[in-house]
C-alpha cells in the first residue's frame, strides 16, 4: 500500500535537461568572468607597484602578461 501512495519517493527530478545544460554554461561564464576580473586586478596592482618602484623590466613583463590576458578573454 505504501508503494502505491508514494511511487516516486526517492526520485529526484531536476527539470528538463536543456535547463540543466543552460545553467552549466551560465555558471561557466560567471566563473570565467570572475577569474578574468581577479587576474586583471592582480596584474594591475603589480604594474602599479612596478611603476612606483621604477622597475622597467618588471613593468614590461607584467604589461605583456596583461595584454595576453586581454587577448585570451577578448577584452
Amino acid at each position: 500500500m505504501y508503494e502505491k501512495q508514494y511511487p516516486h519517493e526517492g526520485i529526484m527530478i531536476f527539470g528538463k535537461t536543456d535547463e540543466k545544460n543552460h545553467y552549466g554554461s551560465l555558471a561557466e561564464k560567471i566563473l570565467e568572468q570572475a577569474i578574468f576580473h581577479y587576474q586583471k586586478c592582480k596584474l594591475m596592482e603589480k604594474i602599479d607597484e612596478a611603476l612606483v618602484t621604477r622597475n622597467k623590466q618588471l613593468f614590461l613583463e607584467l604589461s605583456a602578461q596583461y595584454n595576453e590576458l586581454l587577448k585570451k578573454y577578448g577584452a
